[in-house]
């Protein structure tokens, strides 16, 4: 009965073992299916932004992320909303049956949404007859 009683608790061990096992790997599979939808949906976000921009606006959007990623990753935002990424598929469908967009965004948008995340003011300099330049407001101001 002892030896019968101990191939029991065994037995329910290995039970145990391979529910956790299992479990383990069910969590695994998860995880890793997670990670394949989220690069899938960042290839696609970032096909989408290459048929919006201009072909010199996306390699400078493309320079930014590899030099400055805070500064990137802000213009991204301006670019990319949440409604965005949720209605991706639907975006690339229409992409795709109407071969691409009538109008693309052009660099002088992507260097104005760097400029508004860096801080940077447009100035706008003014020569004065002697040659001297001078900002527009203090020009204007004399």
């Amino acid at each position: 009965m002892d030896e019968h009683d101990n191939d029991s608790e065994q037995h329910e061990l290995e039970k145990l073992r391979m529910k956790k096992m299992k479990a383990l790997m069910d969590a695994q599979k998860r995880q890793q299916a997670t990670q394949e939808r989220v690069v899938s949906i960042n290839d696609k976000v970032l096909y989408v932004l290459r048929v919006v921009l201009a072909p010199d606006a996306f390699s400078y959007l493309e320079r930014i992320k590899a030099n400055e990623p805070m500064v990137y990753q802000a213009i991204f935002n301006e670019l990319v909303s949440p409604d965005v990424i949720t209605n991706i598929d639907y975006l690339i469908a229409i992409i795709n049956r109407q071969g691409g967009v009538p109008r693309k965004i052009p660099l002088d948008a992507i260097i104005y949404l760097e400029r508004k995340v860096k801080g940077i003011k447009g100035k706008i300099q003014v020569k004065k007859g002697d040659g001297e330049m001078m900002d527009l407001g203090s020009f204007l101001t004399k």
